[in-house]
């Protein structure tokens, strides 16, 4: 009893190293890394968050449709973590990682032990599934359920007792229904699981044929029809919704299919065979281009896992071609013990469908069900492989110490699995997530414009109020997710507003976020006056089709009440006010923040710039010019009586020295002509203000 339990802990032990690391590369830092919370993810929390207002949907209609099940699973992260990045994307990891475990029994019960606890490790750190595991897509519950399946089948083809056998069957046949829930993908399933029916039935001919017991055929007809049911009562409440909604459930296939004239241009033969050119090449040549997916074009497998994949399918095809020559045995297409080969290559084919069928080929998402049947393939093209090498004896010379410890194949498998995944760890978490273009394409501009609401109203102020540009409101689900203060936006024409508390005469402190790219003037003009106004740039964004980044969004902070206290007010002429200076910063840190407060008593018609100059004697190490508030707040914006802070940052080469002195003023671009500094009596004398910095 004892050697059993001690068996059953050394074949285990591997699977649960493999899984914990697995699950350690899926969940560290899963907030922040991937940066940003794309759309689709957005949805997908807004989803969730009806399900916990008890909108108990089979099928999510928004942002053309979605599955159910992986927004209940959503539902319960959110309830527990709150509308975060995290809960949404700690979902995923979960999924991903009772993945490593599920393909472990699907490749055990396929073929062996060996090879379960190969696939397990190969997909562990496989950069497709890990990229996939980090983001809140409904597609990753997909490979989950079909390892499952195909362990429950497999299970009940190794076995003869009909007990068991049933039980495998209708867990089996629940599980084949609730896939259906997941992605849209999972519609290819039908094709491989009939294929199974049909050689079910061809075996049902054969022992009658034979004259085998009744016994069997008895087995066999029971499973068949508790599969089936079970299925069947998975599947109604889907069945009974499509009655009503099959358009809203195929519209987005019809949207992406190569059948579009859109989107094949005419040539629709052509159009398929490059996509079956592109699928064939993802695994070993170029993978998906899109960043939302992949470290753009990167093959699904990488060094050393491309030949065990390459080999796996020379082997199964192998194997495949002789159990059907061979016409042995009693079960599908062949034998129980041959079925595997076949089965995982048919797995394969049928899943890459989706993707050949579509635009955008290979895509990661619809083809992510054909990734658990390729690393089961590239399992046993390892195994078979080593297995060979080991037979040549070319792992003689393991040392007798190292053969106690662990087996030679076994040793070099996890070698090269080991350098396979130091190889993805740095294309993911040193390159992939470091990238911009990765936060553009996630959208993290919009976690950041979520952030800036939501820390607004966390400074708890009186009489907080955001107004937030339509255009940066309007179909951004993130945003709609994140803020839990947008729940009660307020439409004003062309901008929302949410406030903290109702309206009043009293002191108003509000942000506007606004869109730089548009004119938004009249976002401007519909701020209390006069008032004290901050800008700030918020980061960088750049669409699928945008040629460069642009500016996401800027950050306007303003209130209306005195201006603020300063050291000294000056006088320029053109009506500029330089109402107070102030500098902030120590000698240890080089670094200085120069706050000027300006104001304009008539309309300013240049766009006049800024110049701030560190001066040490004849030099001026460090200088900072340019319009007001880094450029978003120009001259010809001011409206008459209100307060602008103008902030530059200056980094100073060994700190303030004594003598240094800060000069500030104003020029006109064309010519640089300064503007002249006036006295009370409105006398030029001099065109700069002078402050001294902090010793």
């Amino acid at each position: 009893m004892l050697r059993r339990i001690l068996d059953h802990w050394r074949a285990w032990l591997p699977v649960l190293l493999i899984a914990c690391i697995g699950a350690a590369l899926r969940l560290y830092h899963i907030g922040q890394l991937p940066p940003g919370l794309y759309r689709d993810e957005g949805f997908y929390g807004l989803d969730a968050l009806r399900v916990l207002d008890g909108d108990f949907s089979i099928y999510f209609a928004a942002n053309n449709g979605r599955e159910g099940l992986f927004m209940y699973l959503l539902a319960a992260s959110v309830a527990v973590l709150g509308r975060t990045p995290e809960a949404l994307r700690i979902t995923s990891a979960i999924v991903g990682t009772l993945t490593i475990i599920a393909i472990y029994f699907a490749g055990r019960n396929m073929f062996s032990h060996r090879v379960g606890v190969l696939s397990a490790a190969i997909l562990a750190v496989n950069f497709w599934h890990l990229a996939i595991s980090r983001v809140a897509y409904r597609a990753i519950t997909l490979p989950l359920l079909l390892c499952v399946l195909m362990a429950l089948i497999f299970a009940a083809l190794r076995t003869n007792q009909l007990r068991p056998r049933l039980i495998y069957a209708g867990l089996a046949g629940a599980t084949f229904g609730l896939t259906f829930y997941t992605y849209t993908s999972a519609q290819f399933l039908l094709p491989l699981v009939a294929l199974y029916a049909f050689s079910l039935w061809i075996g049902l001919r054969r022992d009658l044929f034979m004259r085998r017991s009744e016994e069997a055929q008895h087995r066999r007809r029971m499973s068949a029809l508790v599969f089936c049911g079970a299925a069947l009562a998975v599947l109604t409440p889907l069945l009974l919704w499509l009655t009503q909604h099959a358009d809203l459930y195929f519209n987005r296939a019809g949207q992406v299919s190569i059948l579009n004239p859109q989107i094949n241009n005419g040539d629709l033969f052509g159009t398929l065979l490059g996509n079956i050119a592109k699928a064939a090449g993802m695994f070993a040549v170029q993978g998906d281009r899109i960043w939302r997916h992949n470290l753009s074009l990167r093959p699904a497998f990488d060094g050393f896992m491309i030949v065990a994949f390459a080999i796996g399918v020379g082997v199964c095809a192998w194997r495949w071609v002789r159990s059907w020559q061979s016409r042995l045995g009693s079960d599908i297409l062949g034998v129980e013990s041959n079925v595997a080969p076949q089965f995982v290559l048919l797995w394969l084919i049928m899943f890459l469908i989706p993707t050949i069928l579509a635009e955008d080929t290979p895509h990661y998402l619809r083809a992510i069900g054909a990734l658990p049947a390729a690393c089961i393939v590239a399992a046993v093209g390892l195994e078979a492989a080593l297995a060979w090498a080991s037979r040549r004896g070319i792992f003689a010379s393991f040392t007798l110490f190292l053969r106690r410890v662990v087996s030679p194949p076994a040793f070099v498998a996890a070698l090269l699995i080991a350098i396979s995944g130091v190889n993805v760890v740095n294309d993911y978490f040193n390159d992939y997530v470091r990238r911009p273009i990765t936060g553009y394409w996630l959208e993290a501009n919009n976690v950041a414009l979520a952030r800036e609401v939501n820390t607004f109203f966390d400074a708890a102020r009186a009489q907080n109020v955001v107004r937030i540009d339509k255009r940066l409101a309007d179909d951004n689900p993130s945003l709609l997710f994140l803020s839990p203060e947008m729940d009660g936006l307020q439409d004003q024409g062309t901008y929302y507003e949410v406030r903290a508390a109702p309206a009043t005469p009293s002191m108003e402190f509000g942000r506007l976020i606004v869109d730089p790219n548009h004119d938004w003037s009249a976002l401007r003009n519909a701020l209390p006056s006069p008032t004290i106004l901050t800008a700030r740039g918020g980061p960088l964004a750049q669409g699928d089709k945008d040629a460069t980044p642009r500016r996401a969004f800027i950050t306007v902070d303003y209130l209306d009440g005195a201006p603020p206290a300063g050291q000294s007010a000056h006088t320029f002429e053109g009506g500029l006010n330089l109402l107070s200076t102030a500098i902030t910063g120590t000698t240890g840190s080089n670094v200085y923040t120069v706050t000027l407060v300006w104001s304009a008593t008539q309309p300013i018609t240049d766009d006049l710039a800024v110049f701030v100059h560190w001066v040490r004697g004849a030099d001026v190490p460090v200088q900072s010019d340019g319009s007001p508030a880094n450029g978003y707040l120009p001259m010809p914006f001011w409206r008459t009586g209100d307060w602008i802070v103008d902030e530059r940052v200056l980094a100073v080469s060994n700190g303030a020295q004594p003598g240094d002195e800060i000069r500030i003023g104003l020029y006109r671009r064309e010519g640089n002509q300064r503007l002249n500094v006036l006295d009370a009596q409105g006398n030029a004398i001099g065109d700069y203000v002078m402050i001294s910095p902090p010793q």
